[in-house]
This record gives structure tokens, C-alpha cells and sequence, in this order.
């Protein structure tokens, strides 16, 4: 039998990343709402990650229980492990390598410094296998400038744009994620919290209004497993696992742990 690796990835993490973790531990069978209990994540977002590995291939799905009709209560096993760091995948199981273009630019500002155009940027992080194209790098550019991490100079010379990197914003070797929902949110994963986020059509928007979304959307998908039960006109005990999930989150603090 091979052996099985235990490494895990320490410091601040990313929600897939909880999840791939849960999902290491409990290999042999698992569920959405084992791995939602164990990181206190969204249900749809576990799914969706269980989908995207089942079609890669790195998990199966080993048992549908007698009435089961969502993939709630469906078992999957972990049949590929790929070591400490979790797959990068899109929804069709495909592999995506945008984390790697965001940290060639996240480096390049650092290593080189000073006033660097969108250009030279570009041609720098496009390296190790990894094409950076000029449109997205003036798009993740754009949004640290917003965030206040990177300084932006638009009257340069020959009408070359500039970036610069601000010293004291410079946070860890992780670079800031961009999640754009129905607003700009910048993640960073070295701080481990939201530090920006702009709602089309305001600006200055109220940060709070934004951070507990996750713990919003926990809560609802919560509150529709409840609802399902409601509907069948009879009397229905709850499962143990529903209950232990609500009261989990009656006890939450609130506070979103990160982005999904």
C-alpha cells in the first residue's frame, strides 16, 4: 500500500483549500455536509468543488442513499490525492492557472519596483510556463490600484500608464485576490480578510454590508434544508447532521471567515 501524505498547507487559507483539506482527512467517504460542517463553508460552494473534482477525476462519487435526491447526502471518495495544495479547477474539472499569472505580477512589482507601464509588466510575469496577457494585467493592476496597494500614474511619458507597488501595503508573497460579484472585492489571503470592495454605482461603499454575505448565503441554504422538511405536510425529524449544522451557526459570530 502507498503511502499516504500528511502535509498541509499552513498560514492563512483560501475556502478550497479548507475544503480539499476536510476532504483529505476524511478520504475514504464523504459528503457536502461533512466537508460544510468541518470549514463552515456554503453548501453550493462545496458542491460545486466535489463536482469540478469528480469530473477531474481526483473524487468519485461511492454511495447514493435510498431517497436521496439532492448531493447533500451523497458519499464520494478521494481516490487521487495530489499532495497539500488543492486543485485549481474550474467548473468542468479542467485545470486553470489564473493563480499563477496574479502571482508572476504580484512578484514583478516587488522584485523590480519603481514605476513599471502595464507592458513591461506583462512581458515579465509571462514566464515558467505562464502567458499574462496586457488587457488582464492592466485589469488586476487597475483593481490594487483601487485597493491602495499599487500607485497609478496616468500622465506618464508617451501616454504610458504606471504602476508602483506601495511599500507598506506589501503584505506576504500570496497575491490579493480579485472576486468581482456585483461589486469589486479585493481578498487578501496573507491578512486572511476582505480589504476593499467598491458596489457599482457607489463609491466609498459600507464594507460591512458586504463581509457577512457568506454567513448570509449559510444561512439561507440552511434555513431552505429546513423548508424542504416543512413541505411535506407530515411531521419529519430533522437529521442529526441538519441539527448539528444549525447550531453551529446559531453560534457563529457571524463573521464570513474569507470569501467563497
Amino acid at each position: 500500500m502507498s503511502k499516504v501524505s500528511t502535509l498541509i498547507v499552513t498560514g492563512k487559507k483560501e475556502p478550497r483549500q479548507k475544503m480539499w483539506e476536510a476532504m483529505r482527512l476524511l478520504r475514504p467517504g464523504f459528503t457536502v455536509n461533512d466537508i460544510v460542517r468541518r470549514t463552515a463553508g456554503r453548501s453550493a460552494d462545496v458542491s460545486r468543488y466535489i463536482q469540478a473534482l469528480t469530473k477531474a477525476g481526483v473524487v468519485k462519487l461511492v454511495e447514493t442513499p435510498e431517497g436521496e435526491t439532492t448531493s447533500r447526502g451523497k458519499v464520494f471518495a478521494l481516490i487521487r490525492d495530489e499532495g497539500a495544495d488543492h486543485p485549481r479547477l474550474n467548473k468542468n474539472g479542467e485545470r486553470t492557472f489564473e493563480h499563477l499569472a496574479t502571482e508572476n505580477i504580484w512578484r514583478t512589482l516587488r522584485i523590480l519596483g519603481g514605476h513599471l507601464t502595464v507592458q513591461d509588466i506583462a512581458k515579465t510575469a509571462s514566464a515558467g510556463g505562464v502567458s499574462v496577457s496586457v488587457v488582464k494585467t492592466r485589469q488586476y493592476l487597475n483593481a490594487l490600484a483601487d485597493a491602495g496597494y499599487v500607485e497609478k500614474i496616468e500622465n506618464a511619458p508617451q501616454n504610458f500608464e504606471t504602476f508602483c507597488l506601495v511599500g507598506s501595503k506589501y503584505s506576504g508573497p500570496r497575491p490579493p485576490e480579485i472576486r468581482k460579484l456585483d461589486n469589486l472585492q479585493v481578498y487578501d489571503p496573507n491578512l486572511n480578510k476582505l480589504v476593499f470592495t467598491k458596489t457599482i454605482g457607489s463609491f466609498g461603499a459600507d464594507r460591512s454590508l458586504v463581509e457577512p454575505g457568506v454567513a448570509l448565503l449559510r444561512t439561507r441554504d440552511l434555513l431552505s434544508e429546513w423548508l424542504d422538511l416543512a413541505r411535506g405536510g407530515k411531521t419529519v425529524q430533522p437529521s442529526t447532521d441538519l441539527v448539528q449544522r444549525t447550531q453551529l451557526e446559531l453560534a457563529s459570530t457571524g463573521e464570513s471567515g474569507g470569501l467563497q
